[in-house]
């Protein structure tokens, strides 16, 4: 391979490495949700109503979380992957706004937190 031949190639190498970031970030850096993001309050005009139980950073938490709501009555919630890298035990099968703040004030009596939150 000649000399002209190897700057070529180190030259096509240097635009992809240097080039392709640049090129990406012209917009700006890329923007992550922040955790605070992730939850979205509900209000009485929002359709889809969830009751968020925790947002964990750790999954063994969350399924122990979610089997202490099973034991004491509180069934059906369950344990996703969120947006924000977290995970969130949560009880989506909810008709209303005031359906999902009755059963959240219920989880509260009962000693957990619960918050009424937009489904993701």
């Amino acid at each position: 391979m000649s000399t002209r031949s190897r700057i070529a190639a180190v030259a096509i190498v240097l635009v992809a490495v240097l080039g392709y970031p640049l090129v990406t970030l012209v917009g700006g850096a890329p923007r992550f949700p922040t955790r605070d993001e992730c939850a979205r309050a509900a209000t009485a005009s929002t359709e889809d109503v969830q009751v968020v139980y925790a947002r964990l950073d750790d999954p063994v938490a969350a399924e122990e979380l979610l089997r202490e709501l099973d034991r004491v009555g509180f069934v059906g919630a369950s344990v996703d992957f969120d947006a924000c890298g977290r995970w969130k035990v949560s009880y989506a099968a909810l008709e209303s706004f005031e359906q999902a703040e009755a059963l959240a004030a219920q989880v509260r009596d009962a000693g957990f937190e619960a918050r009424v939150e937009a489904q993701d």
